[in-house]
């Protein structure tokens, strides 16, 4: 099916998200919309759609909901205390209800360090998140200082360049996903979700190094209601290898889990194997 995504840049972390992604070359076939409060800063990216919130709520919900016509995959990048959050999700999610569109979220929580109106709106804004998003990916900021653990010190600053380069390869995860589903979006649903992702020599070791990847914990594979697995390689990869990473993962699983996986051949990569994970928390 023809994928009509639109990426949408929450507050001044999502602008800065949104900005990471295009000069990365992410979503090249996307449209990428910015909304927020600070507008020295979303002028200052190079996102050519902005939605300002000091507005009325009328002109508001209007505009968010031209920015997102024609969309069926909506992703919402950003942190999960700002007040754009909290401010235009309903809507967001509103207007995805009514056009159909699958939506996914990677956000993340403020950190314990940050002022206690941020950790109000995050606690809002999640409410108003779970059950209404097809996947919702939220990470507390802390997870991101263990990207920088052999530096002596890390800023709040730092911590958020690490979380948008996660999530810059999340959404390029799932946009991979979308191009190669045949018919529907379906393989993009994973409710409350966190992932990892990793590369090696072979499709075990990719498996394995995503697996670890610091965005999950401990226990998350062996507590997972479902898992998808994502192999992808510039060769064509030996069934015994692919039996082998997938085993890997489906030997730490629930007997009652459902397990998921996916191969794809892109001749551009060369020798490299890349693996990511996707889980369902509960």
């Amino acid at each position: 099916m023809d994928i009509n995504a639109k990426i949408v840049g929450l507050g001044e972390g999502g602008a800065r998200a949104l900005t990471k992604m295009i000069d990365s070359g992410v979503g090249s076939q996307a449209e990428f919309v910015a909304i927020g409060k600070d507008e020295n800063i979303m002028l200052a990216s190079p996102v050519k759609k902005n939605i300002f919130l000091n507005r009325d709520p009328t002109t508001i919900y209007k505009n968010i909901s031209e920015a997102l016509r024609g969309a069926n995959l909506i992703f919402l990048v950003g942190g999960l205390g700002s007040n754009a959050a909290r401010i235009a999700i309903p809507t967001i999610i509103s207007c995805a209800k009514n056009i159909g569109a699958v939506t996914v979220a990677f956000l993340c929580k403020p950190s314990v360090l940050e002022k206690l109106p941020r950790k109000l709106n995050a606690e809002y804004t999640l409410d108003n998140l779970r059950g209404k998003v097809n996947t919702l990916i939220a990470v507390p900021a802390e997870k991101f200082f263990v990207f920088r653990i052999n530096q002596p010190q890390i800023s709040l600053k730092e911590t958020f360049e690490v979380a948008n380069e996660i999530f810059c390869r999340g959404v390029e995860i799932f946009l991979e996903m979308a191009a190669t589903s045949d018919s529907n979006l379906a393989l993009l649903k994973w409710g409350n979700a966190t992932f990892g992702y990793g590369k090696g020599d072979s499709a075990l070791e990719a498996v394995k190094v995503a697996a670890k990847f610091p965005l999950l914990d401990e226990n998350d594979i062996s507590r997972a209601e479902a898992i998808f697995v994502r192999l992808v390689s510039g060769k064509p990869l030996p069934p015994d290898s692919i039996d082998a990473a997938t085993k890997s993962i489906r030997d730490q699983m629930k007997l009652d889990a459902e397990f998921f996986s996916q191969e794809e051949l892109i001749l551009s990569l060369g020798e490299k194997i890349f693996a990511s994970i996707i889980l369902t928390r509960n």
